[in-house]
């Protein structure tokens, strides 16, 4: 009897950095938890929620830096 080694390969790939600006965009901070950086993207939801409850111009300003520091986060990705 020959017994065959069932061997699977799984392969990643890194995150889409245009999947982690569109992810940021629909929900701030989601883009981070894309890319791998959950703390990060807590701490983006965090702070951009409480700039919308605070005043609206500094809550779209941090939901803006959210995208783009999400999407330099997916592009930059390097490990899993």
């Amino acid at each position: 009897m020959s017994r065959e080694a069932n061997i699977e390969v799984v392969t990643y790939r890194a995150p889409s950095p245009g999947v982690a600006a569109v992810l940021s965009v629909l929900i701030p901070g989601l883009g981070h938890v894309y890319a791998g950086r959950v703390l990060a993207g807590l701490l983006w939801f965090a702070a951009a929620s409480f700039g919308y409850w605070a005043i609206l111009v500094p809550g779209f300003l941090i939901h803006v830096a959210s995208v783009w520091f999400a999407y330099r986060s997916a592009k930059g990705f390097t490990r899993y």
